[in-house]
């Protein structure tokens, strides 16, 4: 799941695209008690939080880490507390992991990521930036799987276009040969049925924005 835009929806404008999320956070924790197991992985690509600081995302962290499930948690781009992944770590909580253009391996599965670019990037410069993160990532990825472990990659943003064209992200994937590219960043309805699911290549895609997937954690498979 991505987009939880903790912290307070009035303050973040998430409150434009529907009246769901008035209760989101409430909605999200009886959805999550009901569905992740204490075992589960999430993985959460981006918008974790609308907080602004350290300080300020304390409080979303520790209702994080009372939920069910290891959480990996990478960057989106209104992450505003999200600086550098190395001052992140220290303040996470025992069930939460950080990837930024690195990875982690969570019981025997390796999680790698980036805030990454839209797939018709108009900033050349940050488009080479984020791609160069992603191949850091996915190098320590290979780094650390050990043989059948599968890997995933959390993107921010669609990696296809609005015409289901890839982006710079969908040949890097794969061959590397992830398992799956969860996304998200999208919130309107219209937008929703546009997104790339399911297997394309050999890459399993899901876009898990909250709200596109009603505030349940989507399950995209079984790999323990």
């Amino acid at each position: 799941m991505a987009d939880l835009h903790l912290g307070g929806v009035s303050g973040s404008g998430r409150a434009r695209f529907g009246k769901g999320w008035g209760d989101h956070r409430e909605r999200i924790e009886e959805n999550w008690r009901a569905l992740v197991r204490p075992g589960d992985l999430v993985l959460m690509p981006g918008d974790v939080s609308s907080a602004r600081s350290h300080r300020e995302v304390q409080p979303d962290l520790a209702w994080l880490d009372r939920l069910p499930g290891w959480k990996v948690l990478s960057r989106g781009n209104h992450d505003r507390w999200w600086n550098r992944v190395e001052a992140v770590r220290p303040m996470l909580r025992r069930s939460q992991r950080a990837v930024d253009g690195d990875a982690v391996e969570v019981g025997g599965m390796v999680v790698c990521g980036t805030l990454g670019v839209p797939p018709r990037c108009s900033d050349p410069a940050e488009e080479a930036r984020q791609l160069a993160a992603l191949d850091r990532a996915l190098a320590e990825a290979d780094r650390l799987r050990t043989a059948g472990s599968p890997v995933f990659v959390l993107w921010h943003y669609p990696p296809f276009d609005r015409n289901r064209e890839p982006g710079p992200v969908v040949d890097r994937l794969e061959s590397a040969g992830v398992a799956a590219c969860v996304y998200g960043h999208v919130h309107r309805r219209s937008d929703w049925s546009l997104q790339v699911q399911g297997v394309v290549g050999r890459v399993r895609y899901a876009c898990v924005a909250a709200d596109a997937i009603g505030f349940r954690p989507l399950r995209i498979g079984d790999w323990a």
